[in-house]
């Protein structure tokens, strides 16, 4: 085999080496961006996640609170009918006493 041959035997695997390494760093940039592309998918399925849990739970919150505010309210509404009653009856015994002392 000659020189010549040989250069040319090794610059065409050096020709070979550097389209190989063109080729991977091609390869590496696709993998990088659909790795993104999943990463930011990924995100997006999180957030949607966390935005229905937040919302679920504000959700029982507040069903929580206006069953614990309509207890309040009908404890209150009773408290008031009773305490109405007993004025009413206050007023009748005075009445009753006025009548009765005439």
């Amino acid at each position: 085999m000659s020189a010549i041959d040989t250069i040319r035997e090794i610059k065409h695997a050096e020709n070979n080496a550097v389209n190989a390494i063109e080729e991977a760093k091609k390869k590496a940039a696709e993998i990088k961006l659909a790795a993104i592309e999943e990463g930011k998918n990924i995100i997006s399925e999180a957030e949607t996640t966390a935005e229905a849990s937040a919302k679920e739970l504000v959700s029982k919150y507040e069903k929580e609170a206006k069953e614990q505010a309509d207890e309040i309210m009908a404890k209150e509404d009773k408290a008031i009918a009773e305490m109405a009653n007993i004025a009413k009856v206050k007023i009748l015994n005075i009445k009753l006493e006025d009548v009765i002392e005439f």
